[in-house]
């Protein structure tokens, strides 16, 4: 009896569990209307997007800071949005989401590579890395970001690669394109895969002791010496003052005219004082004045701020039908055993 008890109880739990791990997903409506594989670029009038959990300018922000125009997207989705407008289903960071679609521009994966190396200053280089792999072979992608996708075989653990152009993307990750046989276009992640030392400090080849190529530091030139300071030349001495002449005697001023005695001045008008409002005029005036505390200046904008009552959520009713469920045949069977 407390063996088919155990059992009953169990059989509940999973299915309450089941169904609060089903409703808590995120990605419970992330599902596409229909399956893409294409790119497009960031083209915002606000510089950047935003990427959503849902289609819907309402839900979650995936995001903590905006994806900055000239950041290849790949759409791997779409979806008609609650706004009636194409959404974008990709895949940032780690996280899935959606972006309004008309913040993107189509391009190809060429041009999506080129906009993103101009926007995040890539740069024509001309070093050597050692690809250090544990699996043996180090992957390699068709663009400087996983989102390009990668290409089967990639490059064996211990291969030194030359490396002609280098991008820091917008993962924050360190890529460089490989100049292999047989591919165009092969970037790798320097800092996963390879033995570059930073995005500051440029590596060049020198043969070590077991005759293989690696990737060595150039050493910072000495530091030019500060010139000695030019002795300032002796101050030449000042020529002697020549005398002054003496001044000319100034004539005798002519005398000055007698003034014109000023007329007197007009007298001023009296100003009529202004009359003080009686009592009966102030509480009139104050009687139209209009109330501060009116209906309108007491509006918010809380029109917005939508609550849901607890038991509206489906995990709570759910919880609550099991637990009842699992106490009441607990005392049933405690019952009959006595």
């Amino acid at each position: 009896m407390k063996k088919k008890l155990g059992t009953i109880a169990a059989v509940l739990l999973c299915f309450i569990l089941a169904a609060v791990s089903a409703y808590a997903d995120d990605g419970r409506e992330q599902d596409p209307d229909y399956v893409t594989d294409y790119y497009m670029t960031v083209q915002s009038a606000d510089g950047g997007v935003n990427i959503y959990a849902e289609a819907d300018p309402e839900s979650n922000v995936l995001n903590d800071n905006l994806i900055v125009n000239g950041t290849a997207i790949h759409v791997q989705g779409e979806k008609d949005g609650t706004d009636n407008k194409e959404w974008a289903y990709s895949e940032y960071h780690g996280m899935n989401g959606y972006i309004p679609m008309d913040d993107l521009a189509p391009v190809t994966r060429a041009e999506a590579i080129n906009k993103e190396f101009q926007t995040f200053g890539g740069e024509d280089v001309d070093f050597q890395v050692k690809i250090q792999s544990d699996s043996g072979n180090a992957p390699v992608y068709n663009g400087p970001g996983e989102k390009y996708g990668e290409i089967s075989g990639g490059i064996a653990d211990g291969t030194t690669v030359h490396i002609s152009k280098y991008i820091k993307g917008e993962d924050g990750i360190n890529w460089g394109k490989a100049d292999t046989d047989g591919e165009e276009s092969v970037w790798v992640n320097l800092d996963r895969d390879t033995d570059y030392v930073s995005d500051t400090e440029q590596t060049s080849p020198q043969e070590s002791k077991d005759g293989k190529a690696v990737a060595e530091v150039t050493p910072t030139p000495e530091a030019t010496p500060t010139p000695e300071v030019t002795p300032t030349p002796e101050v030449t001495p000042t020529p002697e003052v020549t005398p002054t002449p003496e001044a000319t005697p100034t004539p005798e001023a002519t005398p000055t005219e007698e003034a014109t005695p000023t007329p007197e001045a007009t007298p001023t008008e009296e100003v009529t004082p202004t009359t003080e409002p009686t009592p009966e005029e102030k509480k009139e005036e104050m009687d139209k004045k209009p109330e501060s505390g009116s209906d309108d200046s007491k509006k918010t904008s809380g029109k917005n701020v939508k609550s849901d009552s607890g038991m509206r959520n489906p995990v709570i009713w759910i919880s609550g039908i099991g637990i009842i469920i699992i106490i009441i045949l607990l005392i049933y069977f405690l019952r009959k055993k006595k």
